[in-house]
């Protein structure tokens, strides 16, 4: 740890107030000894201006989403799952949900069922391999009946459907 984290930390568990901008400059790091320290306040503190001053991005989801979890940041965990929810699309054909141990094919299943119902009233976009329709929000039984009408095998993950539809679909 920094030594000037420690003496945001300590001036803190002493009565102080760190500027938001201080804590701004050293979000993460504050997190993480307040955290360690069990400086709960500082760390909810710290934790609602990282949030605030941070721009979630497809790129970036996965890194704040693991954060959150490892450090117990339920604010910063909300604003990636509202993230996910507005963006559930783009967030599906950019992301991939792999290193979720025992999870990636829930998430994933979460997140087109969410952005599905979002899509159903929007105008069809091509998704981001450029198929007339995004495989990735269609309904298991849709994508059955795409695989079906195609002579496909129907059986299999949803991942492992999509991946069959785009193999096939000209």
């Amino acid at each position: 740890m920094k030594p000037e984290i420690f003496h945001h930390v300590l001036y803190y568990v002493y009565g102080g107030k760190l500027s938001d901008e201080d804590i701004k400059a050293n979000a993460r790091e504050i997190i993480d000894a307040a955290d360690r320290y069990g400086v709960v306040n500082l760390k909810l503190e710290a934790e609602a201006v990282f949030v605030k001053s941070t721009k979630i991005t497809v790129n970036n989801m996965m890194d704040h989403l693991h954060y959150a979890v490892s450090k117990t940041c339920a604010l910063l965990q909300e604003a990636v799952m509202d993230f996910v929810v507005e963006n559930g699309a783009d967030v599906l054909n950019g992301v991939s949900f792999d290193d979720i141990p025992g999870g990636s094919s829930l998430f994933v299943d979460l997140i087109a069922a969410v952005t599905r119902d979002k899509k159903e009233n929007s105008p069809k976009k091509k998704d981001a391999d450029g198929d007339k329709e995004d495989f990735n929000t269609m309904r298991v039984s849709d994508l059955r009946k795409r695989l079906h009408e195609k002579g496909l095998d129907i059986d299999g993950s949803r991942k492992a459907m999509i991946a069959t539809l785009r193999e096939h679909t000209v």
